[in-house]
């Protein structure tokens, strides 16, 4: 089974070349691909998806787009870009037709809307590009509804909703299954299930978000979720490890072979690799 890595951040450590934003999040350990890949191969993991570190680049993909080129046997990435800049459409589809870009993260446009004709137009482009979206609206629940029509609208588009809108055990916990629930009714949508780590409110094993992920995975079947890492995880998940992230999934849930198969490996060489892996 070739398991992959759909969420892991990367940070160079050649701050010339790649700046950072003002006030940018540190990464809490040493994070570059070569740190990635080393956590991946001493944990089985064959391939990844390079998710472009807001945080620390803002709107600048150059580091993973750079990233996901010259490790393409094994990586792709996703990048971000600001919805509110028309120039994004052309710059989105260079990009994928031009690099070992496989995804679009799809984030609010400045007036906090997800379905405004700025948003609606880059994804409808992925939609034109066939690369899914990443949607990133954090824990901001009200945007299902639109999550929910222009999954309608731009159908077949794949959606992948983010650490499924930060779904904890503390906080409106009930109010986040409900609403993925909802969403799940829609067969282009699917789960990432990072929020096992930091959604929870206890050490590793995390047995509090046992059944919200569960809960999440019968809601959505496992042919539409994917793990991610939350590497660094010194940052993403609390110094919950690289190896425990995927334990939690490949061990701690007591999941079905087929479960894990689907969620850790056939889900996400769908989604991001079935252009570039022959094997699939």
């Amino acid at each position: 089974m070739q398991i992959v890595d759909s969420h892991p951040h990367i940070y160079s450590g050649d701050i010339k070349k790649f700046p950072s934003i003002d006030d940018a999040w540190e990464p809490g350990e040493p994070a570059s691909v070569e740190d990635l890949k080393k956590h991946m191969n001493d944990n089985g993991v064959s391939k990844a998806v390079f998710i472009q570190t807001s945080t620390y680049y803002g709107f600048d993909n150059k580091y993973v787009i750079e990233s996901a080129n010259t490790n393409k046997d094994w990586a792709t990435g996703v990048i971000t870009l600001d919805p509110d800049k028309p120039e994004n459409l052309e710059f989105l589809e260079k990009t994928v037709k031009n690099s070992n870009i496989r995804g679009l993260r799809g984030i609010k446009d400045s007036n906090g809307k997800i379905s405004s004709q700025s948003v609606y137009n880059l994804w409808e482009k992925a939609l034109e590009l066939n690369i899914p979206v990443n949607c990133m609206v954090t824990d901001d629940l009200d945007t299902s509804f639109e999550i929910n029509q222009i999954a309608k609208d731009l159908y077949p588009l794949k959606i992948i909703i983010d650490h499924c809108f930060m779904l904890n055990s503390i906080r409106k916990t009930t109010e986040t299954l409900d609403t993925l629930e909802s969403l799940s009714k829609n067969e282009n949508i699917f789960a990432k299930l990072t929020s096992g780590t930091h959604g929870s409110a206890r050490i590793f094993p995390h047995k509090d978000m046992h059944q919200p992920i569960k809960e999440v995975i019968e809601m959505f079947g496992s042919s539409r979720c994917v793990w991610g890492s939350n590497f660094p995880n010194s940052l993403w998940s609390k110094g919950t490890s690289y190896s425990e992230n995927l334990e939690f999934i490949s061990t701690e849930l007591g999941l079905s072979l087929l479960d894990k198969k689907n969620i850790l490996s056939n889900v996400p060489l769908q989604l991001w690799f079935k252009d570039t892996d022959k094997s699939i």
